[in-house]
């Protein structure tokens, strides 16, 4: 028997219905898929991005639940963040255990109806999470480089069971959601980097401070010897052809009793800070410091520059006081100095001191020279400037000089003849680095 053309005519509109439905439902989908892949892909948080996945891929596929496991290269297995529904913040399990760990290892999906009838189900995680499973839909996780990184799964289709279009959908899922997860990982990778490289410049701006703080009690010497070699800074000590400049306060001791001594400390700030530019105009280096005194070394310049920039200084440091005197009136008066000067081979470098406390370092110039220079300085009063004979020998030529004669210094052996600076006119060449202020042409001398 034939179907009338009416039957005909309706099977094909029930047909041409279904194929309608059909193309509709696959559109839909298509176009859900299309929305879960711009939302996913620019999504850089790890925690919201899971949680985005699980919620999407459930409309999506129309599974009750779904899971991303991942695999952890350091300990070799795979972990779950998030699951829909589960209260837990992790799980773990074997990366060759279970579903998740047989999809991960064959790069396969693999569709199950009834997980029960299947040994490689892994009841774990049900057990952990407080759900049965029923039927699953497992999908490898594969990013660019073509390497495996994950699992995604599919748990308990509503109402049916998974099919040959599920597959394909989740599978298209997970493509999405591999790129997802590689650009937030990556992103989080870039993030911690900043972060840590915030924190290493943070550290480095500290050290910085605390090194510029720190240079101010180290000579200039030490400072450049680090800054050239930090990791093999030359300790021993070197004689060197070297001037000498003591200088300290006349009377300090009495000032310091006699005074209060946030006043005197405001008075010894002024003055040398007023000293230290004229040191640095001539290249000289502050080597030792007391409360009221200061140790100097002059080594550049030759044979005549040194002992020439020494005692140019000196002389501007004894000019300086006499500015600040007029400036400046303390209730002792007027500020005087001992100055001393002696020029020869100094033993410069690093004096090493062991102790249960540790090591320590100082950098000092010691030597008979030195301790000339500083027996000469004891013998100075209202701010005279005494030399020692070597230091005259180098600078006689153009200097105006008063001979005070030979006397006995305290630990020193040979009397010492002893000269007194009035002025000086020899040339001191400019310091690289440092301004020559003198304000005259060769000649042109300084004196008190």
């Amino acid at each position: 028997m034939t179907d009338t053309a009416e039957n005909q005519d309706r099977k094909r509109s029930v047909g041409r219905r279904r194929e309608d439905f059909a193309v509709r439902s696959a559109l839909s989908r298509l176009k859900r898929l299309y929305t879960f892949g711009q939302i996913i892909t620019s999504e850089m948080n790890m925690d919201r991005l899971f949680e985005l996945i699980m919620s999407e891929t459930n409309q999506i596929i129309g599974s009750e639940r779904s899971s991303v496991f991942l695999y952890d290269e350091k300990r070799g297995d795979l972990f779950s963040l998030i699951a829909t529904g589960m209260t837990q913040d992790e799980i773990r399990i074997p990366s060759t255990s279970g579903i998740a760990g047989y999809v991960f290892t064959n790069r396969a999906p693999l569709s199950i109806d009834d997980v029960r009838k299947d040994s490689r189900f892994f009841d774990a995680v049900d057990r952990q999470s407080n759900f049965r499973t029923r039927s699953i839909l497992a999908v490898p996780l594969v990013n660019r480089e073509g390497t495996c990184i994950g699992v995604l799964e599919a748990l308990n289709k509503i109402d049916a069971d998974f099919d040959k279009g599920d597959i394909e959908l989740l599978a298209s899922i997970g493509n999405y959601i591999a790129i997802a997860l590689e650009n937030a990982k990556l992103y989080r990778d870039i993030t911690e980097t900043s972060a840590q490289l915030k924190k290493a410049l943070n550290h480095i701006e500290i050290l910085e401070k605390a090194k510029q703080q720190l240079t101010k009690f180290v000579p200039s010497a030490v400072r450049t010897m680090v800054e050239i070699d930090p990791g093999n800074i030359d300790l021993k000590k070197t004689p060197i052809d070297t001037t000498v400049l003591f200088m300290d306060i006349e009377g300090f001791s009495k000032i310091t009793e006699s005074f209060e001594q946030s006043l005197v400390n405001n008075m010894v700030e002024t003055y040398f800070s007023a000293y230290l530019n004229c040191i640095a105009k001539y290249g000289g280096e502050v080597n030792e410091t007391s409360g009221d005194g200061l140790m100097v070394i002059f080594k550049d310049g030759g044979r005549t520059g040194h002992p020439a920039a020494a005692i140019k200084a000196a002389l501007e440091i004894v000019a300086a006081t006499d500015v600040l005197n007029r400036e400046r009136r303390y209730p002792w008066g007027d500020l005087r100095l001992h100055l001393g000067i002696n020029t020869g081979t100094a033993w410069i470098g690093c004096t090493k001191m062991r102790g249960i406390a540790g090591e320590r370092y100082t950098y000092t110039a010691s030597g008979l020279t030195t301790v000339v220079a500083s027996r000469i300085g004891q013998l100075t009063t209202r701010s005279r400037l005494l030399i020692g004979p070597e230091t005259y020998r180098r600078i006689a030529d153009c200097s105006q000089v008063a001979p005070i004669g030979e006397r006995t210094l305290k630990n020193v052996k040979k009397p010492v003849a002893i000269y007194r600076v009035k002025s000086l006119s020899c040339f001191v060449p400019k310091w690289p680095g440092r301004e020559d202020t003198d304000g005259g042409p060769p000649g042109v001398a300084v004196q008190v």
